[in-house]
């Protein structure tokens, strides 16, 4: 058998990131969201979760962008008083830099944001993959494991995009599954589980039609998700442009879900494992 599950990350970003995600929900083959805890768009991605009950919710936890919601971090923050960024953050996480006390009072806090607002969380993934660097994942397991999380995304790319990828591309693949299989066993002794397969890096901006077509085409027995970025874009161009009405569009596209019929593919989510 094969299941898939296709999540929408950046839930709560922007309002046309939301309402992007949404219509690939209702009308596409999204069936799990991402939520980063006191995004800008935050509050109105809760309320859209809970008039769509059948939208699997997970945490994106962030650690690398904008402002934590525990004061006082003394590591995660530079002296602006925000998260380092991506980069600064990530290379942090792997050199050990990063007080495993604050990870972990700072995981706890975002989880709390969303069940206080009375979300069922069923998974936790990192803004930016930030959750399986360095030391990070034992921390951030034991505050997930804590509050009820039993799943957790394992960014190993497994299958070949259809398209050609760069050397630095392959590189930061190469980077990814590495660290995914170390997290791996630290989630997994705190008893959280994760896919056995998953798709989304390699297709981070060329998740069009065509190659979503070709990517479910190539999916292996067992569970395996998908990440995607679908909205509106917010911006002219990057990560917010265009690119993100693409997926939309690929994502809400009829043909999607009659290939997955085809292929005799189940959708599927967290919550349902």
């Amino acid at each position: 058998m094969k299941w898939l599950i296709v999540n929408a990350d950046d839930f709560g970003i922007s309002s046309r990131r939301n309402a992007g995600i949404i219509e690939a929900h209702v009308t596409g083959v999204v069936t799990s969201a991402s939520l980063m805890a006191y995004a800008p768009a935050f509050r109105e991605a809760v309320k859209y979760a809970k008039a769509c009950p059948k939208l699997d919710i997970g945490i994106h936890l962030n650690l690398s962008d904008g402002e934590p919601l525990v004061l006082g971090h003394k590591t995660l923050v530079g002296p602006d008083g925000n998260f380092w960024g991506k980069q600064e953050a990530r290379r942090r996480a792997k050199e050990g830099l990063m007080n495993l006390g604050e990870v972990e009072r700072e995981t706890d806090a975002q989880i709390d944001v969303l069940q206080q607002a009375g979300l069922k969380v069923t998974h936790l993934d990192g803004h930016q993959h930030i959750h399986i660097f360095g030391s990070l994942p034992d921390p951030i397991s034991r505050a997930a494991s804590k509050r009820g999380i039993r799943h957790f995304r394992c960014p190993a790319d497994k299958i070949r995009p259809p398209v050609e990828i760069s050397p630095d591309k392959m590189t930061r693949l190469e980077e990814y599954r590495t660290a995914a299989h170390r997290a791996t066993e630290v989630y997994a002794g705190m008893k959280m589980r994760c896919t056995e397969h998953f798709v989304g890096i390699g297709l981070s901006g060329y998740l069009s039609l065509e190659n979503l077509l070709t990517a479910i085409k190539q999916l292996p027995e067992g569970l395996t998700e998908i990440m995607t970025h679908p909205g509106y874009p917010d911006t002219p161009g990057g990560f917010s442009g265009p690119d993100r009405e693409i997926e939309l569009r690929a994502l809400t596209d009829p043909r999607v879900k009659t290939l997955l019929k085809q292929e005799k593919i189940e959708l599927t989510h967290y919550g349902k494992l």
